[in-house]
């Protein structure tokens, strides 16, 4: 699979394609010096078990063309420009449910929060990580944008965490990385209130950095870039921000836990959503 099949889509003319692994695709741009990291397909619009699995199988690979390019930028974009991410994979947490099968759910769970922690360390290296977000980003894909260094959304998009609505808490991230940025009282009010947001009140609350008309996504990061806004954080904040993998794993067991211990009514809402997405009707996308 190749990334970026309509070269419309970027205006720059030398790159070198490298496929990773099904739904995880990267591209070196050589003019930019970007390296651009795609996941998902246009058939999936939610973050898979086998895209995690592969996701945190590429891990290693990316960090390491990160310090053999000598790349100082990560660009990280969605296959879809309707959405950044719907979030988990609602099917496989339901068929863990019913199957009492807490193995697969702690697997995928734990690879998401080292695939966060790694986002979020710039994949081990000194690497800056920009999200550029051309779709809505709810549940986990908000909290997969917020373990990135700068967001920038297009004007349109929304954002949520819909998972108080089916008895759970965005479990992958969201109160780690919203308490440093908005302190915990604001983060737990944000994940329990099942409220959506647009780009412009998530840019006054920080934690969108930048936001750019409909379809200039794309090309205003690039030109921040050139402009070098796109820059290291101090010593301090680096230290202060910086997500450990072992604070992750404590509240995603917490999450794990309350999953597993859905009752019957949240459980049949949680069906609801999982026909809206494949229908891709959830929350009016």
């Amino acid at each position: 699979m190749l990334l970026f099949k309509n070269k419309k889509s970027f205006k720059v003319k030398r790159t070198k394609r490298m496929e990773i692994k099904k739904n995880i695709n990267i591209k070196h741009d050589y003019k930019n010096e970007i390296l651009w990291i795609e996941i998902g397909s246009d058939d999936e619009l939610f973050y898979s078990y086998e895209t995690i699995c592969n996701f945190y199988d590429s891990l290693d690979s990316i960090k390491n063309i990160i310090e053999t390019k000598k790349l100082t930028h990560v660009f990280f974009k969605s296959s879809s420009k309707k959405v950044w991410s719907m979030g988990g994979d609602l099917e496989m947490f339901l068929n863990c449910i019913k199957n009492n099968d807490v193995h697969q759910l702690r697997d995928y769970a734990y690879k998401c929060v080292k695939i966060v922690c790694d986002i979020n360390n710039g994949f081990r290296t000194n690497a800056i990580v920009v999200s550029i977000l051309q779709g809505n980003a709810f549940g986990g894909g908000f909290e997969c944008a917020l373990s990135t260094h700068y967001i920038l959304a297009e004007e349109h998009v929304k954002f949520s965490f819909p998972e108080s609505l089916f008895g759970t808490f965005p479990g992958m991230g969201a109160y780690s990385l919203l308490t440093r940025k908005v302190g915990f009282f604001k983060s737990h009010e944000m994940i329990n209130s099942s409220q959506k947001w647009d780009a412009h009140e998530l840019f006054n609350l920080k934690l969108v950095t930048h936001i750019a008309k409909t379809q200039k996504g794309i090309a205003d990061a690039i030109d921040l870039k050139s402009k070098n806004i796109f820059t290291s954080k101090n010593q301090f904040e680096t230290v202060c921000s910086k997500l450990k993998v072992d604070e992750l794993i404590e509240i995603v067991d917490i999450w794990i836990n309350q999953v597993m211990s859905l009752d019957t009514n949240k459980i049949e809402f949680m069906r609801k959503l999982i026909d809206a997405q494949k229908k891709r009707t959830v929350f009016q996308i």
